[in-house]
């Protein structure tokens, strides 16, 4: 998405032309672009408009202005749009998980997961109505309700990595890091080249003391990106507490040359950010009592 083209749709719906709001909003769905007041401000000015000038667009229009009334407290249009939407499609089940959304918007918990869990009961796939009962959960303050919700989920739906990072970042809240390490494990397995699944990996090992797989992640980072600063000390810390673990000389020796290697690439990148910086010469400073 060209961020010009997107300033440029919305100053054509600014001028006032229907076709230039409808077709901004449709853009923002295509692209999902959360500005959930531009959805409010060009939306309701549609709907007011009447039906006639939206056309097969209305019923969207109005799940999309109904979505943002909610996020943003906007009684009056959220509750208008739920109550046509439930008039024109009384049955079906992507309104009743709306009504779950306005239950959500009124801290109304109880009775969102009412719907959200008979929906569920008698549409087991719905992975949206899923993701909306963790979200609420998550919401609330529910933390091991929303665990039990994903590994649920997951259950059935095993390969989504999105899912599987967001159960992982509730292990990490929850301090339980064996748990974070599975989690990550599988995002690897979905994504090997991820510098951010594989450095977190990295750091979950060496928190609960797996130094060996810990140090083999962070080389990992270190050859797939030389210049990361975060697997750099990552490797310094593995080296610092492998050598003061394993004491045998052979071992020792080999860490030496690792730690030396990797203080050198850890100045040549902070030489190349300009090392004076306010990190820079801590940083330095900090490598030098390392390396002696």
């Amino acid at each position: 998405m060209e961020p010009r083209q997107y300033e440029a749709m919305i100053a054509k719906a600014q001028s006032g032309s229907a076709t230039s709001a409808t077709e901004l909003l449709q853009f923002m769905r295509t692209h999902k672009i959360h500005q959930p007041e531009l959805v409010l401000l060009h939306g309701a000015r549609l709907l007011k408009g009447g039906a006639r000038a939206l056309g097969n667009e209305v019923w969207t229009v109005m799940e999309q202005v109904f979505l943002a009334a909610a996020e943003l407290g906007c009684d009056q249009w959220r509750d208008y749009c739920l109550k046509e939407l439930t008039k024109k499609f009384p049955s079906s089940l992507r309104v009743e998980r709306l009504k779950g959304i306005e239950k959500e918007s009124l801290a109304d918990w109880k009775e969102a997961e009412k719907i959200y869990q008979k929906i569920l009961a008698g549409k087991p796939e719905d992975t949206v109505t899923h993701k909306r009962l963790i979200a609420m959960y998550k919401q609330s303050g529910k933390v091991p309700e929303a665990i039990e919700s994903i590994n649920t989920y997951l259950e059935t739906f095993s390969t989504d990595s999105e899912v599987w990072h967001e159960l992982g970042e509730l292990y990490l809240e929850c301090g339980m890091l064996q748990r974070a390490v599975f989690c990550f494990e599988e995002l690897i397995v979905h994504n090997p080249r991820s510098m951010y699944n594989i450095l977190t990996y990295a750091e979950l090992l060496y928190s609960t003391g797996d130094l060996e797989t810990s140090r083999k992640y962070f080389s990992l980072a270190a050859y797939l990106d030389g210049a990361n600063l975060r697997a750099l000390w990552g490797l310094v810390a593995c080296n610092m507490a492998l050598m003061e673990k394993d004491k045998t000389r052979e071992k020792s020796k080999q860490l030496q040359e690792l730690q030396k290697f990797t203080v050198q690439r850890l100045r040549t990148a902070y030489k190349d950010l300009g090392g004076s910086g306010a990190h820079g010469k801590p940083a330095l400073n900090l490598l030098a009592a390392v390396s002696t």
